[in-house]
């Protein structure tokens, strides 16, 4: 039997076929929903957005159901009578089109390849006023034909009006939706699967958030740059050309040959043609050095010949919606096919060693104290995670079982603590994505090292951007706790912020603090600095971002971890830039090595609640009477057992895992 890691693509791939028959049968009825279901996927980081800005869920998703609406009723306003003249104004020009290709262009190709031809003129025009007239009784006919086509009509109108109520209620409750289809992941398949839903995500996300916006761009520039040209039909050319973008070449060699052949007609010489033929090239060179890479990033990575596929396929199946849904499904579908030939590759068939007496079974995962990666440049070891250089682009994080406590690695580590920390940072990281984009990639880590290292980094590593860390810890407190609230009963403030009087141990802050510190060295430590310092090592915008930051993701994150009966008392963000100067949450997020995690049941102001996190260490440790210098003390067997279950208890709350 294959081992889990390998057949879990094989059963990927199974489901996946099951629900595409499935949605074949049910097409008719399926097409409102998933193209609801698609358009909350898109909308969802605006609605998250304005979650953050303090609505709730439910007024953020209509302000932007509603906003959306507005914006399409208002370009359907203002684009359909101008396709409605310009339609108007082509057929009022068609015979002196005709006339011109009958005098110039026929005896030019007589001349050149002997073809003759002729055009009777009368006969178009006959031709021309028969079918207007046609249009006429056509429209005559409509009512009295309306009732033997009433069905078909309910049943388009039903669509089109269930749409947005799908929409609203789907966009509503997505993280609910989301979450409870986390919950029904099979646990020994989770992070794989987890996985494969991150690359799917992040390939959605290039093409229905990157390529509408590069589709919009470009309809706008080729209708601009045609109208600059003289054209008269450049807008539903321009639309035209920009709207068929994401087809390649397609889109561009239509809208080509149709500016091309009507800059012939109108002009009628070389010098109105070349002007038409500028903008096309100058389209091309915006769209794919400057558009595309910015808006989109890499490509989906489907060949031209899929594509059109893809958009005939699922077309046939759903119709104008399916021509929506063809590259987004089809680029998904490429990301377990990719996976499929992974586990391929490596499986025991591939390298002949498969037999009806071979037997692989998974392991569970060994403690790691120390990773030894040689396939890797190591970056650096940190208290609890190794880092290592993938390329110029990516670095490989690891978190091992270390345990550090008092900015002291203990010389025991935690079992299974490296697994628990680094799923609970990728739930953080998916839940929090509305509020600031994260570094991580959606590579698996196991395809970045040695096969003989894999073990090493499963389950419990993250392939993530190369970014630039900021200089400073930004520390964020809800409640009073810890050195704050010994800060508090000697100066009555917390990190230089004064706060009222008579608050007790433990208690709610009236507001959540940020409270930054610096990032000290190994063995050395943090110091808590006050916002004019932070400002003087960040600059005053980017501190404000920061500060800004952190406190959106506590909260959203305290709201939440709430509903789960934890409260976060504390935590710690770290926060990097790119390149172009995007910030990004960065490193481990709202784990138990970062946070303070109290169960909500058994919290009493006044006294400090029992945790979640290493603060049961921190306990053992102060009862000890160590001084707090390295090395530390050996941790007994029941410690270690204990923050095991700790660890495993807040991620089993937090994300069901």
């Amino acid at each position: 039997m294959l081992a889990r890691s390998e057949n879990l693509p094989w059963f990927a791939l199974a489901a996946f076929l099951i629900v595409a028959v499935l949605v074949h049968l049910l097409a008719p009825v399926l097409t409102p929903f998933l193209a609801g279901a698609l358009l909350a996927y898109i909308l969802d980081p605006l609605a998250d957005r304005l979650e953050g800005w303090g609505l709730s869920r439910t007024v953020a998703a209509m302000a932007v159901l509603v906003s959306g609406g507005l914006i399409v009723v208002g370009l359907v306003l203002m684009v359909v009578p101008l396709f409605i003249n310009q339609a108007q104004l082509l057929m009022d020009r068609l015979p002196q089109y005709l006339g011109w290709i009958q005098r110039e262009v026929l005896p030019t190709l007589t001349g050149l390849f002997g073809i003759s031809a002729d055009i009777d003129m009368d006969t178009v025009r006959n031709w021309l006023a028969e079918h207007a007239q046609s249009a006429g009784n056509a429209a005559q006919q409509f009512l009295p034909k309306l009732g033997s086509g009433a069905a078909a009509l309910l049943s388009a109108a039903i669509t089109v009006l269930l749409i947005p109520v799908v929409t609203f209620y789907m966009l509503r409750d997505w993280d609910g939706l989301v979450a409870k289809v986390d919950l029904m992941i099979p646990r020994p398949w989770h992070d794989q699967i987890s996985r494969l839903a991150r690359e799917v995500d992040r390939v959605l996300s290039e093409f229905l958030r990157g390529q509408l916006s590069v589709m919009a761009v470009m309809s706008v520039f080729y209708s601009v740059g045609l109208s600059l040209a003289g054209l008269d039909f450049a807008l539903p050319i321009g639309m035209l050309t920009g709207v068929l973008g994401f087809i390649p070449f397609v889109g561009a060699t239509l809208g080509l040959a149709l500016g091309v052949l009507e800059a012939t007609l109108q002009f009628q010489s070389l010098s109105g043609v070349l002007p038409v033929l500028g903008v096309f090239i100058a389209g091309q060179a915006m769209e794919g050095m400057v558009v595309t890479p910015y808006l989109v990033g890499d490509r989906i990575g489907l060949h031209p010949v899929a594509v059109i596929f893809a958009l005939a396929a699922f077309g046939q199946v759903f119709g104008f919606f399916g021509v929506l849904l063809a590259l987004p499904m089809a680029a998904a579908l490429l990301v377990a096919i990719r996976h499929v030939r992974e586990a391929y590759v490596n499986s025991p068939v591939y390298a002949g060693r498969y037999n009806a007496g071979f037997s692989s079974s998974g392991s569970t995962m060994s403690t790691l104290l120390e990773t030894s990666i040689k396939s890797l440049p190591l970056i650096s070891k940190g208290k609890v995670r190794d880092i290592y250089a993938v390329d110029d682009k990516r670095l490989l994080m690891v978190t091992t079982d270390r345990l550090s406590a008092f900015d002291v690695i203990m010389p025991t580590p935690i079992p299974g603590k490296g697994a628990v920390l680094t799923d609970i940072t990728k739930f953080w990281f998916s839940k929090l994505a509305g509020i600031l984009p994260n570094q991580l990639t959606g590579d698996a880590p196991e395809s970045v090292v040695a096969e003989n290292e894999r073990e090493q980094v499963a389950g419990r590593a993250l392939v993530v951007k190369r970014l630039k860390p900021l200089p400073v810890e930004a520390i964020v407190r809800g409640y009073l706790v810890g050195s704050g609230w010994k800060e508090y009963q000697e100066k009555g403030s917390v990190c230089g912020i004064a706060l009222p009087s008579g608050l007790q141990q433990a208690g709610k802050l009236p507001q959540p603090l940020f409270t930054p510190s610096t990032k000290a060295e190994l063995g050395q430590h943090d110091e808590n600095i006050d916002f004019a310092r932070c400002e003087e090592l960040l600059g005053k915008d980017l501190a404000a971002k920061v500060r800004d930051a952190s406190l959106a993701l506590y909260t959203k994150a305290a709201e939440y971890a709430l509903t789960r009966g934890i409260i976060i008392a504390d935590t710690k963000f770290e926060f990097g830039l790119d390149e172009s100067g995007t910030l990004y949450l960065i490193d481990e997020v709202l784990t138990p090595d970062s946070s303070r995690f109290w169960p909500a049941d058994q919290y009493v102001v006044g006294k400090n609640p029992p945790s979640f996190d290493k603060q049961f260490v921190r306990d053992w440790l102060e009862s000890t009477g160590w001084n707090k210098q390295a090395p530390g003390p050996v941790l007994p067997e029941e410690v270690v057992a204990k923050t095991a279950e700790k660890y495993r208890e807040a991620l089993s709350r937090l994300a069901g895992i």
